[in-house]
């Protein structure tokens, strides 16, 4: 006998979104995705993180650890100004990573790699740092790869993410 496959949800984003107000039930195959609608909505959700200016800058980290991991603070820190100097790859990882680890749930942690285009000490050039971002997503039978192309603008302050082939 085959096992039913569980519905994978969609991200927050979409799921707050109503694309029929009227009704209210939804189809029974609304969660339902195949593997090319998840890497889409992946993909998306990868770039609505890298898009959004969370508010970590402002909060005291003892007060307000529960606002810093919830969706409150969704989102990366703005790069434009402190930290896309030279030095700072280290520290912009680090933001990329802990963004994609508490708001994209469906990567598997141990699987998620950023590599940076370019040289480390030097990350920006032309005012536009290029990476790519890697991991697994689950999925059911078995987990799939994600390879995507990123390239954050500091001086727009926006990011474009593409699917690598």
């Amino acid at each position: 006998m085959k096992a039913k496959r569980k519905p994978f949800l969609p991200c927050l984003w979409d799921r707050l979104l109503d694309d029929e107000p009227r009704q209210q039930t939804e189809a029974w195959d609304k969660y339902h995705f195949d593997i090319r609608a998840m890497r889409a909505m992946v993909q998306r959700n990868i770039f609505d993180i890298l898009n959004t200016a969370n508010i970590e800058s402002r909060l005291t980290a003892g007060r307000h650890r529960e606002v810093a991991s919830s969706v409150l603070n969704f989102g990366i820190s703005p790069l434009v100004g402190g930290h896309a100097t030279p030095h700072n790859w280290t520290i912009i990882e680090r933001m990329i990573r802990e963004a994609l680890l508490r708001f994209e749930p469906r990567l598997l942690p141990e699987s998620i790699i950023i590599n940076l285009h370019g040289d480390k000490k030097s990350p920006v050039s032309n005012g536009v740092i290029n990476f790519e971002i890697r991991g697994l997503v689950a999925w059911d039978p078995h987990p799939f790869d994600l390879s995507l192309g990123a390239r954050y603008d500091i001086e727009t302050d926006s990011a474009s993410v593409k699917l690598n082939n």
